[in-house]
């Protein structure tokens, strides 16, 4: 955990002007309060020590609430100051309450870790897909110049000590606290993935984002944004500075559609976006592609007349993208553009994201986290350019997310592998038996798909019916190591049920 802050401040020197409307008349009581520690976890409370309060975010999440744990805050610290939506003063008097809780919490935990954003070359990447290979990439290609940290799906990164991942973009508190840490660690640049959530949330509220990637748009996560466009929307607010800032550049995916879409909006207004992708209009365009197989890469990117040519252990049409996408960002904060080609070819890969295994069989497993229809699209598209070789694929949708898209991966599937199998994701509280109802839809050939429940058995099932020069793909989990069923989380890693049971089948 990190160190709670040394300096405590005072209450209302960390309430902006633009806060003062949405607190009540509480806030008063307060203002004048020494603030030792911020947090949205009461885990993280101690025990009264006397030196300053304690300001407490309640915040009622998917299956835990912040007020449920208050008697047990002020039974540590009676010095706590509650944050809340509700008006808690009849439960307890040291409460204020607030109208906008997460852009409250995000302005406050920015200013009291002195606006670490601020010291840090920050670049925000956000889209479906391919956020966390182009975050790897940016890092790789900015370590080669100064000290970059990242954060995102797969790991924390404060430039000195790797954290354990809690969501994608974590919350204002947690996110300011980690940058505060990589500043205090002498890093200079920071890559980070924001997910359309954290913008939609605030979590990202005030971030100074210097350069703001978009590498692409499909259907996901639509059980919270309700529809595409509105998804879309959510993205658009960290090119627009709705949450605090505008980027200082916007690199733009024109090969995709609404890429394309919010680079002509962003140039509409006078914005100066640089776009990328395999489109004769882009300003990185990749071009000249060589190779592009299992060994991987070797193609060209042309930027301002200028050609410079790649070389990748990474393969498949979405992985150039994902290398034009982190070229251009790094290109237009330093011009190291030899360092940053090097560490292209340095690069292998990202966990959980094309993880190769070759089988006693012959046969080869790829283990992505592919996990939208677009995703998995592009994944068999790139497996199946290697050649005449058959497909088996092992896929499952996870519980209590967007069902729409369900029916659409499984007919994907369905369509273009040689075989496909059916099994369990992350059902969280959903029945699996309801998660296949939706997924049979998508059926259209039943000779060429089996539905088994038991992930591992699936994968069995997979390396059995697989020959010499075969591919399998297993998607959906990638680098995750466990498997949520309920209240329960189980140890569970696709690569190392992989490598154990080929040696058995």
């Amino acid at each position: 955990m990190v160190p709670n802050m040394k300096n405590p401040q005072m209450l209302k020197n960390l309430v902006g002007d633009d806060l003062l409307a949405n607190l009540g008349e509480n806030f008063k009581t307060f203002q004048n309060e020494l603030i030792w520690q911020v947090t949205c976890d009461s885990r993280e409370i101690n025990e009264f020590s006397g030196n300053g309060a304690i300001l407490f975010f309640a915040l009622a999440g998917e299956h835990f609430d912040g007020h449920d744990f208050i008697n047990d805050i002020f039974r540590k610290n009676p010095l706590a100051i509650v944050l809340s939506e509700k008006d808690l003063r009849s439960l307890h008097g040291r409460s204020i309450q607030i109208r906008d809780i997460q852009k409250t919490m995000a302005v406050i935990a920015k200013k009291f870790f002195t606006n670490p954003d601020a010291k840090l070359n920050l670049i925000g990447v956000t889209g479906t897909n391919g956020k966390t290979t182009t975050s790897y990439l940016c890092r790789a290609m900015l370590n080669t110049v100064s000290k970059t940290g990242m954060l995102g799906t797969v790991e924390y990164d404060v430039c000195g000590k790797i954290r354990k991942v809690s969501n994608t973009t974590p919350e204002a508190i947690v996110l300011f606290r980690m940058l505060a840490e990589a500043v205090q660690n002498g890093c200079q640049n920071l890559a980070l993935e924001i997910s359309s959530h954290a913008l939609e949330l605030k979590r990202a509220y005030g971030l100074e984002i210097d350069v703001a990637i978009f590498t692409n748009l499909s259907p996901d996560h639509l059980d919270f944004h309700g529809n595409l466009d509105d998804y879309f929307l959510a993205k658009k607010k960290l090119f627009y500075g709705i949450n605090g800032y505008k980027p200082k550049y916007s690199i733009v995916n024109i090969d995709d559609a609404y890429g394309r879409q919010l680079f002509y909006s962003l140039k509409q207004d006078g914005e100066m976006p640089v776009s990328f992708g395999f489109s004769q209009d882009a300003d990185f365009k990749i071009c000249n592609v060589e190779k592009n197989d299992i060994n991987g890469t070797i193609f060209t990117i042309m930027a301002k007349k200028q050609p410079y040519e790649f070389r990748s252990s990474l393969f498949g049409h979405y992985n150039l993208l994902n290398i034009a996408a982190s070229f251009a960002a790094c290109m237009v904060i330093y011009k190291e553009s030899e360092k940053f080609i090097e560490a292209v070819a340095d690069f292998q890969g990202v966990p959980g994201r094309m993880d190769k295994v070759i089988m006693p069989n012959g046969a080869t497993a790829f283990v992505d986290y592919a996990h939208t229809p677009n995703a998995l699209s592009a994944a068999i598209e790139s497996l199946r350019s290697i050649g005449k070789r058959r497909l088996i694929i092992v896929f499952g949708c996870g519980g209590d997310r967007d069902t729409t898209k369900r029916a659409p991966m499984t007919r994907i599937v369905n369509e273009k592998a040689d075989f496909a199998i059916a099994t369990s994701d992350n059902p969280r509280y959903e029945s699996q038996d309801n998660i296949f109802r939706d997924m049979e839809r998508g059926v259209v050939d039943a000779s060429k798909i089996a539905f088994i429940e038991d992930r591992k058995k699936a994968i069995i099932k997979a390396i059995q019916l697989s020959q010499a020069e075969d591919i399998i793909l297993v998607a959906g989990k990638g680098h995750e190591t466990y498997q949520r069923v309920n209240d329960e989380i189980f140890d569970f890693d696709d690569r190392r049920i992989i490598r154990e049971v080929s040696d058995l089948c």
